[in-house]
């Protein structure tokens, strides 16, 4: 039987982790282990989770790791730590449908199996998230359009400026899992967040897969680290005008150069298809060219976001 871990990063989650937990343990497919490890919780949470790893002793496994300092290098603590044959992620503060796993295992096979049955070969499922209050009630149906980004934009020069995919929806190999964790250089103050980093190298690697269906109640609870924050048009228009008024072109340069900067950690990885190799270097090194250079490159490697290209292609 294949070993399925979910890794739960947890951190002053008191207030709403037992919801979470609840929902793990009611999945429609239960033959997985839960590998916990807090950041230093200064509320309840580890009592909470002791109690719950009363309930479960054969089921959960609680790490006993120093602080990381956030949810990114926590989690990717977590990878460190766990061996299994796939992984999936969990936040503390959310609920998962009843079939989110399931459905995540099967998506994810089913591209192995398509592979040719090679489970050797890196790949990773994410699914979309329904937005909801803190009681849960119902926001929007669709975080991934509600954040603005598509959930066909999973080409690796796209995941590099526009990741849109959430932690917590992903699922994937342990193929992918090695890399991820296969490098000791990585200056983790350059990756984003550790939901770009898996998804970009499952694009460089191997296989991507957006399953276009809710599974997870992403509580928007103003402390996310990663939150849904959605705006009209008018309200756009007046952001862009005080962006112009504030040092627009400043802030869309500063954006790239982080993208810069995320590419530079990746290409620390080994064995990376010479031909992307090739295109993450030359966007490092990008910004000392001319506009109409940039331009050129972005649109021919397909450095797009869900919107706003406009901006992009102008000015950075």
């Amino acid at each position: 039987m294949k070993d399925i871990a979910v890794l739960m990063a947890t951190y002053n989650g008191g207030q709403y982790i037992r919801q979470q937990l609840d929902s793990l343990f009611s999945q429609t497919r239960q033959n997985f282990r839960l590998v916990i490890h807090d950041d230093g919780s200064t509320d309840d949470t580890i009592q909470v989770l002791n109690e719950y790893k009363g309930k479960y002793p054969d089921r959960i496994e609680i790490l006993q790791g120093q602080p990381t300092g956030g949810a990114k290098t926590n989690f990717i603590y977590l990878l460190k730590e766990v061996e299994a044959d796939y992984y999936l992620l969990c936040d503390q503060d959310d609920v998962w449908l009843q079939d989110k796993i399931e459905k995540s295992m099967d998506a994810l096979l089913e591209m192995e199996q398509a592979n040719n049955q090679k489970s050797d070969k890196p790949a990773i499922v994410f699914t979309d998230m329904y937005v909801v209050s803190n009681d849960l009630t119902k926001i929007d149906d669709s975080f991934i359009r509600y954040i603005g980004r598509d959930i066909n934009n999973v080409c690796y020069t796209q995941i590099l400026i526009d990741n849109p995919a959430a932690g917590t929806t992903m699922c994937f190999n342990r193929s992918l899992r090695n890399i991820a964790v296969s490098s000791d250089a990585i200056c983790w103050e350059n990756v984003p967040m550790h939901d770009s980093w898996l998804l970009e190298i499952g694009a460089l690697y191997g296989m991507v897969k957006g399953l276009n269906i809710p599974l997870v109640y992403y509580r928007q609870t103003g402390s996310n680290i990663m939150g849904a924050v959605t705006e009209s048009v008018s309200s756009k228009v007046q952001r862009n005008a005080r962006d112009v008024a504030c040092g627009f072109l400043e802030k869309k340069k500063a954006f790239i150069n982080e993208a810069r900067l995320f590419a530079a950690e990746i290409l620390k990885l080994s064995d990376i298809p010479q031909d992307k190799e090739r295109i993450l270097k030359e966007f490092v090194s990008i910004g000392s060219k001319s506009k109409l250079i940039r331009q050129k490159f972005y649109k021919d490697n397909n450095f797009t976001r869900a919107h706003h290209n406009f901006w992009m292609r102008l000015w950075v």
